[in-house]
Order: C-alpha cells, then sequence, then structure tokens
C-alpha cells in the first residue's frame, strides 16, 4: 500500500519516549525524531531534557514529569506515504565509513591558527587577500582556482582553518579535494564512487531593507510601485554552514552548520560521512536511472516491433483484398466474354479466330488472365518494364 495510516495515542506514547531514546521510538513509527518531537508538542508530552540517558547510561534514574492535564485530542492521526521500492542496505564500505568517524582516534580537528595550509588552502588564502569582485551579498569572490568559500572578511580565517582540516582529512582518506570543472563551472569536488560532489562553505546573513526615500515614496504613491536600488543590505553573522551543492540547483544538501550546541569544527567527522553516503545515493541513483532508462528503451523497442508487425500485417491484409478483387473481376470478364462468345454463335454460327470479334475474345480473355493474380501472364503495353 503507498499509504500507511499512523495513530499516536498520548499516554503510550507519553511511556515510549520517556522508555526509549526519541530517536528511537521514531524510527520504529517510520519517521524522523523531528516529526516525533512535533507530535509530542501538540499532544503536550514532555521529553527527557539534555543528558536525560547520559545518566541512565550512568546508573542514575532521574524522575520523570508526570503526564500533565491537557484538553485537546487524545491521538493525533496521520498518514504517510510508503515506497512501494525495497529499501537498499548501506553498502559495507558505507557502514565500515561510520564506525570509523565515530572512533576518538578519527576525530577530525580544526587547528587554533592556520599553520603548513594545505596547498588549495593556500592558493584560496591567496586568492582572497585581496579580492576585487563580490557578490551581491557584499561577499569577496574569485575567479583563481580556489575553494569554494562564500564568507565576509572577519569569517574568512576560522573558514580557511576549517577547511584545511577538511581537505587534509580527505587527502587521508582517499578522498581528495580538488577544484575541477562541473556543469560549466568551477567547483571544488570530491570524487568517490565515481560521482564527484562539489563542497562549499558559506556564511548565513541576515538582510535589511532600507526605507524608501521621499521621491521615491512619491512615485510609488503616483505609480504604485518604483525601482529600488540598493534596496536591501547583507550583514554576516558569523554562522558558518558546509554543505554539498545539489545537482540540479546551487542550495546545500547534506549540511552540517553551526548551531546552538555545535559548532561546524566538531561535526567535520559527520560531514565526512554525507559525503559518502551522498554518493552512495548518487550513484544508486544513477543507476537506477540507468536501468530504467534501458527498461524504457526495451519498452520501446518492442513497441516498435509490434508497430512494425501490424503494419506488415496490414499491407498483406491489402494485398490479400486487392489479389481477391482483382480474382473476382479476372472472373467477371471471363464470364462476360464466355456469355458474348454464346450469344454470337448462336445468332451467327462459328467465330474465326481470325475475325474481329475472335480477336476481341482472344485480347479479352488474355487481360483476363493478365488480371489475376492465380495466372501469370505478361501485358507488354500494361506491364512497367525498367529495361526498356
Amino acid at each position: 500500500m503507498p499509504y500507511v495510516t499512523t495513530r499516536y495515542e498520548r499516554t503510550k506514547l507519553y511511556e515510549e519516549v520517556w522508555a526509549e531514546p526519541v530517536t528511537t521510538v521514531a524510527k520504529r513509527y517510520g519517521i524522523s525524531d523531528v516529526a516525533l518531537r512535533k507530535i509530542c508538542k501538540q499532544l503536550a508530552v514532555p521529553l527527557p531534557p539534555l543528558g536525560y540517558w547520559a545518566k541512565i547510561a550512568a546508573g542514575k534514574k532521574p524522575p520523570a514529569p508526570p503526564l500533565p492535564k491537557y484538553s485537546g485530542p487524545a491521538e493525533i492521526v496521520r498518514q504517510r506515504h510508503v515506497s512501494d521500492v525495497p529499501v537498499e542496505p548501506d553498502p559495507e564500505h558505507l557502514i565500515a565509513r561510520r564506525e570509523f568517524e565515530a572512533q576518538p582516534g578519527s576525530r577530525i580537528v580544526v587547528s587554533e591558527t592556520l599553520d603548513a595550509p594545505h596547498p588549495l588552502v593556500a592558493a584560496t588564502e591567496r586568492a582572497f587577500r585581496k579580492p576585487k569582485q563580490r557578490d551581491l551579498r557584499n561577499l569577496p569572490t574569485t575567479e583563481r582556482r580556489a575553494l569554494d568559500i562564500s564568507v565576509s572578511e572577519a569569517s574568512l580565517p576560522r573558514a580557511l582553518r576549517i577547511m584545511d582540516a577538511l581537505v587534509k582529512a580527505l587527502d587521508a582518506r582517499g578522498m581528495p579535494l580538488r577544484v575541477t570543472e562541473l556543469d560549466g563551472k568551477q567547483r571544488c569536488c570530491v570524487t568517490f564512487q565515481g560521482q564527484a560532489l562539489a563542497v562549499r562553505l558559506v556564511e548565513n546573513m541576515s538582510r535589511t531593507e532600507r526605507e524608501p526615500t521621499a521621491r521615491e515614496r512619491d512615485e510609488i504613491k503616483k505609480y504604485g510601485r518604483t525601482y529600488l536600488p540598493d534596496r536591501f543590505s547583507y550583514h554576516p553573522t558569523g554562522t558558518l554552514k558546509l554543505g554539498i551543492i545539489g545537482n540540479y540547483y546551487d542550495e546545500l544538501q547534506k549540511v552540517v552548520s553551526d548551531g546552538k550546541h555545535q559548532r561546524i569544527e566538531q561535526c567535520l567527522n559527520e560531514f565526512v560521512v554525507k559525503v559518502e553516503a551522498e554518493a552512495v545515493r548518487r550513484k544508486r541513483e544513477l543507476e537506477h536511472r540507468e536501468r530504467e532508462n534501458r527498461r524504457w528503451e526495451e519498452q520501446a523497442r518492442l513497441r516498435r516491433e509490434r508497430e512494425e508487425k501490424r503494419q506488415k500485417e496490414i499491407e498483406r491484409l491489402k494485398t490479400l483484398e486487392e489479389e481477391t478483387r482483382n480474382w473476382k473481376r479476372a472472373e467477371a470478364i471471363r464470364a462476360y466474354v464466355a456469355a458474348a462468345e454464346t450469344k454470337v454463335t448462336r445468332e451467327h454460327g462459328s467465330i474465326g479466330s481470325d475475325s474481329e470479334f475472335g480477336q476481341w475474345i482472344a485480347w479479352a480473355r488474355h487481360k483476363a488472365d493478365w488480371i489475376d493474380p492465380l495466372v501469370n501472364t505478361k501485358c507488354p503495353v500494361l506491364d512497367d518494364d525498367d529495361n526498356e
């Protein structure tokens, strides 16, 4: 079935989220932990605070708050789409990657200072040292071969240190980050499983809109609108996010970013896993498209064969119908000639072969044989002879 109906009962949900972590409960319901938290919020189900399960693992038993009074519905019913396509298990190399990146000894550490930077990072630092261009958000840009970084001057040192740690870690893992041409653009790509993944580090910007001038307000009042140059101004926030550029648009996917409780520096191992997982996903997607293309091509070939057979059958039928009509014409001519011969013989006696009527009878019967598909007779006048 493409859709599955799930009931979220308030009391049961309360017991579940205090018995197991939300991520575990969410997997059992087939949804994300974020979606389950929203449902708990709608049903006024309290959730364990941060550090609760660490205390449980340490042998402590922190108290759970009682289920509060609530006047809303006792349950929420949701439908979710379930794909008919079976989910492929993760390949062994991706499982091994997750295990490796989770080990304390594999942690990617970002240095406090940019010492002995990777050549690509050093080239990027030189390219941004005196930027000659800026984008629409007033951030420095460069056309030189450099890392794909879009940050303010204030955040650039930190961005370079993050990318230096990432590039060196990817090199050590056999997943080098290189500047290359991709889709007609200069991209900074990791190539894995035959898939080129473009990596970008950007800074979130806040946007403010200026007040229209008196002249602009008059034009808006008079015409309903007007062009406002430099309408928006952008301000760096210092919040960075690192991700993979999407296949079809330039939006970031598989993002790790600064948050309330984390910094990108703490998420680089997670990002490496995301890079490999995205390479696996894109490879599978490509293989799926290729299989679908082959299936469509095979279906098209079968349709063409059926159509060719159909057309041949139609032509054969037309030929049969034409031969049947010609046979009937030939038989009608023979019957007419026989009737004419009988009438003339009865009225005038025998007919000489050299007489005008005798010659007509011979001509008519020859034409009947020429028309008849069952008789192989040539007519030098009516047959097309390409050799002449």
